[in-house]
């Protein structure tokens, strides 16, 4: 039972000690399992395609998640 709880307890948070504005993308990547710079890079496309949304967007989930306080 431990087991599960512990694959099914992930939580998206942001984290700003490894992120280089907000941690937005940093803490997606560590919920996702894959490299921040891939989002960071996608987000910067997805920028240049859509303009403002995305950044405010990224503004609205900054202030949404909580930070996370256990990362060292």
């Amino acid at each position: 039972m431990s087991n599960y709880r512990n694959i099914h307890s992930k939580k998206l948070y942001k984290n700003s000690r490894r992120g280089k504005i907000s941690g937005v993308f940093s803490g997606l990547g560590d919920y996702l399992n894959i490299n921040p710079l891939i989002l960071r890079v996608a987000g910067i496309a997805a920028i240049l395609i859509t303009g403002p949304i995305v950044i405010v967007g990224y503004l609205l989930v900054s202030l949404l998640l909580d930070d996370n306080i256990h990362d060292l």
